[in-house]
């Protein structure tokens, strides 16, 4: 069994932790990632005149993004800093900014992949009696985006993307299916409400999601974190680091399948191109 993702790098552990911080604590993580060179010389009760906290709130940080104290927090804040982009601030186009903060999604993303979760996911979708997939908002075209991939591989499942028709469908599943969840904050009621539905008759729960500290996270059974530091948790950025996510699920059930996979794949094409 593999480590936890976010025991491998400081900076991963914030950015999924950071929607669900108060706005005080937002203010210390941004200012570590705006400084983190600098952060590394200062105390705590620097490192909270320099964001505009309380050293108390300082100290509440370091625990809410899963650390014992400050003292432990600056251990991992060094060891990650060779890896970490530098202070100086770049004055860059849109384009540019979009391009860069999309690379940094998916190397996190990377960074934070865990293979054995993935291949636990890979067996429910394999093996469920039927797939529900939930998605709401700017999430909701992820989720359309895996149901059209795991449809072609024959798999057994519906998307919907209404909160209400989600917690519906939700109540009418059973252990041999499964719950796909997509949601990056991780944080809407609603969604918790379908979970809750569907843990009461044992449905395994998989989700993707930015946050690995929200109850939707301790609630999956399976979970695959799209990593993305954004004051809006819904921006391209992370959207492109679920999309990623869900070719990679694609791209391995289809290896799993076999030729059977690739006889369904044909027999799509040959029903839009039957003379080709």
């Amino acid at each position: 069994m593999s480590s936890s993702p976010l025991k491998k790098d400081f900076f991963t552990r914030l950015k999924t932790a950071y929607a669900t911080l108060s706005v005080s604590e937002k203010k210390v993580g941004k200012f570590i990632l705006s400084y983190p060179s600098r952060v590394v010389e200062m105390s705590l009760a620097e490192v909270a005149r320099e964001s505009s906290v309380s050293d108390a709130t300082a100290m509440r940080f370091s625990r809410s993004i899963g650390y014992r104290g400050w003292l432990e927090l600056k251990i991992a804040l060094i060891r990650s800093l060779p890896e970490s982009v530098g202070d100086e601030a770049i004055e860059e186009s849109p384009f540019r900014a979009i391009i860069r903060k999309s690379k940094e999604a998916l190397d996190e993303t990377a960074m934070a992949f865990d293979e054995d979760s993935f291949e636990r996911g890979m067996d429910l979708l394999q093996n469920a009696g039927k797939v529900l997939i939930t998605g709401s908002g700017t999430s909701g075209p992820i989720a359309h985006e895996l149901y059209n991939r795991l449809f072609r591989l024959g798999i057994n499942c519906t998307v919907a993307s209404d909160v209400m028709l989600q917690i519906m469908h939700a109540a009418l599943l059973s252990e041999k299916d499964l719950l796909f969840v997509i949601s990056q904050s991780g944080a809407s009621d609603m969604v918790m409400r379908a979970v809750e539905v569907a843990k009461r008759s044992s449905v395994p729960v998989m989700t993707i999601t930015g946050n690995a500290l929200t109850e939707l996270a301790k609630a999956s059974d399976v979970l695959l974190l799209s990593v993305c530091h954004e004051q809006n948790p819904e921006t391209v950025a992370s959207r492109i680091a679920q999309h990623a996510i869900v070719q990679a699920i694609y791209l391995s059930l289809s290896r799993r399948l076999g030729e059977r996979g690739r006889r369904l794949e044909d027999g799509i094409w040959d029903a839009f191109f039957p003379e080709a």
